[in-house]
């Protein structure tokens, strides 16, 4: 994942590459900072296995080649109509709530009658391959291999060959030079043709098997509202856009987060349901802000592609001019650099992918007094945003149990569908309180006191730095890893103050 780079075909002239995905040596630090993880390129078809079978494991079942026909709203719940794809058998699913979790075309969302807002940009063919083309990209390694080839007339210029195996496994994206693509329909003879134009390899040497294709839609577009009734649409269904800055499952991930532990809270009687009210406020800022951030990311490629010209006679025009000594060639290199550099807020924009933050929900609390900080300053694509305050997401900050333990994470230590306290020396009794709570049954709150002496130490004294409150504050942590509240200090009767809190969380 070192690289992005832009090539005129993987053997031939390459234009510039950047550094990417927190490989840039002066922001490498920041994406050690940020996370107990390290960056990971985990594809659709690694990942879903995971997550499926521990799903199975924990009680889930999947109905796989199942199609969802209707639904229909009773009082205490949702009848939905399927259809099995093996027998065409139409069966009936009795819940107390439906998920439209079904991607772009959602089907759920179109029987809501939500409205969709935005449009529909283009459309691009994804090529599923196997290929061996270590020889062409092992030596700058990179997750994103852009090829600018404008052999082919009826295809564009722009092509990508996305990393799924190093280097041997791939999805070349493709895109017709017509935007209809009723009207375009390749064959597979060809897409290996064009396939070898990309890569250089005109006596066709490189044997490629192609796995699968098929189209799809570069999007603009975002729901109105992604709650209505006891239904509830997430991901894709709510937010479209094209993969730049690789920021499509990440999203539908943390929109699953966010609802997931709403629902059980819900389903287990911890929550009323207008709880679940709280999915629009607090997951449609972040989803239209993915779908802006993603579509200025394609302006800017686009801004680059102007540069070299997409077909033939301005190619050869702007590689002339490109190596030409006069100053209209050092102007278009100029240009070229400016025009790449301006790309780099896709693979570098750490920000972005961390900084989600919620605004005055009923599942946020903020207390008289406390006071929002200010990041009019920093460059929120590139830096993320460290805080404590209600309505941020946790920091991570390392923490050990002792000398002879290793490091854990505030991460490690908080959800696992519990509510989450931390404090320090002195806060006793905020600890005392969460056991309480905890052993009355019901809502789980866990506690943890960090500094000297304490549960935790602070390793690096990271957290005495962010935590915002005094050693006897307290900071509430949801299970979905955001801050839901923060009290600076001490206060006299620490359990029933932790009581109303979680009472105007889950709106009881």
């Amino acid at each position: 994942m070192q690289h992005t780079s832009w090539l005129n075909t993987l053997a031939g002239e390459e234009y510039g590459r950047l550094w990417a995905w927190g490989n840039k040596p002066d922001q490498r630090g920041d994406y050690i900072a940020a996370s107990p993880c390290a960056m990971s390129d985990i594809p659709q078809t690694v990942l879903e296995p995971v997550v499926v079978e521990e799903a199975k494991r924990l009680g889930a079942e999947f109905l796989f080649y199942t199609e969802f026909i209707r639904f229909t709203e009773t009082g205490d719940g949702v009848e939905t109509v399927l259809r099995s794809r093996d027998d065409d058998r139409e069966f009936l699913v009795r819940s107390k709530y439906l998920v439209g979790a079904d991607g772009a075309r959602s089907a759920v969302l179109g029987q809501l009658g939500i409205p969709i807002h935005g449009r529909q940009v283009n459309t691009a063919f994804n090529v599923h391959i196997r290929a061996d083309l270590s020889k062409y990209l092992q030596h700058r390694p990179g997750s994103l291999n852009w090829v600018l080839n404008t052999q082919a007339p009826g295809w564009s210029a722009v092509g990508n060959f996305r990393m799924v195996k190093p280097w041997t496994e791939f999805v070349v994206s493709m895109h017709p030079a017509t935007k209809d693509p009723s009207t375009f329909q390749p064959t597979a003879e060809s897409l290996l043709d064009r396939l070898h134009e990309m890569i250089g390899d005109k006596d066709k040497k490189v044997c490629i098997e192609i796995l699968s294709y098929f189209s799809w839609s570069i999007n603009d577009q975002v729901a109105e509202r992604w709650h209505q009734g006891r239904v509830l649409c997430i991901g894709d269904a709510t937010h479209r856009h094209p993969p730049i800055n690789g920021l499509g499952s990440n999203t539908c991930l943390s929109d699953a987060f966010n609802l997931a532990w709403k629902l059980a809270y819900v389903l287990k009687g911890y929550a009323t349901p207008s709880l679940l009210e709280t999915l629009t406020p607090e997951r449609k800022p972040v989803g239209d802000a993915i779908v802006r951030r993603a579509n200025e990311g394609m302006e800017a490629h686009r801004r680059l592609w102007a540069v070299l010209g997409l077909d033939s006679d301005s190619r050869l025009k702007a590689t002339k001019l490109l190596k030409s000594t006069s100053d209209e060639g050092k102007s278009a290199r100029e240009q070229l650099r400016d025009a790449i550099e301006a790309t780099e807020d896709e693979v570098q924009a750490l920000g972005i992918q961390m900084n989600q933050v919620y605004h005055a929900t009923t599942a946020i609390i903020v207390e008289p007094g406390d006071v929002a900080p200010d990041f009019s300053t920093v460059n929120a694509l590139r830096k993320v945003f460290i805080s404590t305050f209600p309505g941020y997401h946790l920091p991570h900050v390392w923490l050990a149990a002792d000398a002879l333990s290793p490091r854990m994470s505030t991460l490690d230590l908080s959800g696992d569908g519990c509510f989450t306290l931390f404090t320090g020396i002195g806060g006793s009794r905020w600890m005392e309180s969460a056991r309480a709570i905890t052993e009355v049954g019901g809502v789980k709150v866990k506690a943890y006191s960090i500094g000297f002496g304490c549960d935790y130490m602070d390793c690096y004294r990271d957290w005495a730095k962010i935590s915002g409150v005094n050693e006897d504050g307290a900071v509430l942590v949801r299970p979905d890893h955001f801050i839901a509240w923060r009290c600076a200090t001490l206060v006299d009767n620490t359990e029933s103050k932790l009581r109303s809190v979680l009472n105007q969380i889950l709106s009881r």
